[in-house]
């Protein structure tokens, strides 16, 4: 489990140092870590897509396609939420605002959220970002875990975690607009693949909890007391630690079942979601500076990059920067040109 961004939210941080480890029965360690081939020597075909920046810092939320994104610019007067050359919103900096975007068919749907209460308003616009409305600003203090699965949109709805007190809640609204419900969860949650939410406590190791939001029935993913499990109802990350760190990180099923070793000590996840597409882990890998791509199906490792900043993913694509905001590059992988393995 990566450290998340949830400080204001009341959850509790366990420190590695401060868990007693174990030695957990597992893969013999190789006696020399065999070499990872880069993407293109793996999937052929696998398709990069890159998007320079010029002016102000730019960093894309979402992509359409491999080169026409849906981002934030930040100048010294505004902010101003863009789709490939429109200007979609234009706030200004003050309160530090922060947007979270999610995509539906027929629709742009964000959040515009102060980055100190974690309040603020739903929006929505048109596919292309046109014709932009304020469906509600009832949003509660929102959960942020720089997840795809921040914000949802489900069934004509849309759906975000908020924290009331010692639980969390989900709410939704339709996207047209109206009333929000919501449904009250004990303890600390965070939404996943439409209808469960997952366990969302900082650092804890140990047991995981998948809930199906529309009928509170609870899965427990089990864990050890060295082992930090994160989950979706397809995978779940499990990092199994030690004094100085990570010693190991697998993947398997909720059920336990399918659990592979993905790497050792030095492997650790890019970014808070488990798997994209439900099939593929990216993680970086810090003995080398490489961000790798690991397939479930085939269990092949391919290097993407060696200079790498920030990482993203949603739907069906993964993106990375490279440079500074002098020279500022984002590569683009949609995975869904990875047809077949060499």
């Amino acid at each position: 489990m990566i450290p998340r961004d949830c400080t204001p939210l009341g959850l509790v941080l366990v420190t590695l140092a401060a868990i007693a480890v174990v030695v957990l029965p597992g893969p013999k360690p190789e006696s020399k870590a065999a070499a990872i081939p880069s993407l293109t020597d793996v999937w052929p075909d696998a398709r990069i897509g890159t998007e320079a920046v010029t002016g102000a810092p730019y960093t894309p939320l979402a992509y359409l396609d491999s080169g026409v994104s849906a981002g934030i610019t930040r100048a010294n007067d505004s902010i101003r939420l863009t789709l490939g050359d429109r200007v979609v919103r234009e706030v200004p900096p003050s309160g530090s605002p922060r947007f979270v975007l999610s995509q539906a068919p027929d629709a742009l749907v964000w959040l515009e959220l102060s980055d100190v209460t974690r309040a603020g308003s739903l929006w929505r616009a048109g596919p292309l970002g046109e014709n932009p409305v304020r469906v509600t600003s009832d949003v509660g203090r929102v959960v942020l875990l720089e997840s795809q699965y921040d914000l949802v949109v489900h069934d004509g709805q849309v759906s975000w975690m908020a924290v009331r007190g010692d639980a969390t809640e989900v709410r939704t609204v339709a996207l047209s607009g109206g009333p929000v419900t919501v449904t009250p969860l004990s303890g600390d949650f965070a939404l996943t693949a439409w209808p469960f939410a997952t366990s969302a406590a900082i650092e804890q190791a140990g047991p995981s909890e998948l809930v199906d939001v529309r009928d509170g029935r609870s899965t427990k993913v089990d864990g050890q007391s060295v082992e930090l499990v994160d989950c979706t109802p397809s995978w779940c990350r499990v990092q199994v630690l030690r004094q100085s760190g990570t010693a190991r990180f697998d993947l398997m099923r909720p059920d336990g079942s399918e659990r592979r070793r993905v790497g050792g000590k030095g492997i650790r996840p890019a970014f808070g979601d488990v798997v994209v597409l439900d099939r593929y882990a990216v993680v970086v890998d810090d003995d080398r500076g490489a961000l790798v791509l690991y397939d479930t199906v085939s269990g092949r490792m391919a290097d993407l990059a060696t200079e790498f900043g920030t990482v993203l993913a949603r739907g069906p694509f993964v993106w990375w920067s490279e440079g500074g905001n002098e020279a500022l590059t984002w590569r683009v992988l949609d995975l869904r040109t990875l047809k077949g393995s060499a």
